[in-house]
């Protein structure tokens, strides 16, 4: 359902999400994205976030919900920009609704997120 990886040469935290997720998914997922993020921002400092959401479905409101609940955390724990991509327009606009905050942007292209990521 999703793979959390640090890329400690490029500082980048790249996250990989697919299908349809549980509230049990979502909460696992919440609780390991910020432990691990934490720990890397302990032992390596700031760093970028490139996710990659365009294997995931379109979500249910409780898990929407639930990530919108997590961004104030997560957004502590890294000050630097954080990307995603998604695979349409309506993703995007989903996405939009928890990636919240002036260093978050929404991608359809990855390329063009990954270019985002390194101007910063």
């Amino acid at each position: 359902m999703y793979t959390i990886d640090y890329d400690a040469a490029t500082r980048t935290l790249h996250i990989v999400t697919e299908g349809f997720w549980t509230p049990g998914v979502t909460a696992a997922f919440v609780a390991e994205l910020l432990a691990r993020g934490t720990a890397i921002r302990l032992r390596h400092g700031p760093f970028v976030v490139l996710a990659d959401l365009r294997a995931a479905a379109i979500q249910p409101p409780q898990v929407v919900d639930a990530l919108a609940a997590m961004m104030p955390r997560a957004l502590r724990v890294t000050s630097r920009p954080i990307a995603a991509v998604v695979a349409n327009n309506l993703a995007k606009l989903q996405t939009e609704r928890y990636l919240v905050g002036a260093n978050c942007r929404t991608f359809l292209d990855a390329d063009d997120a990954k270019r985002w990521l390194a101007a910063a």
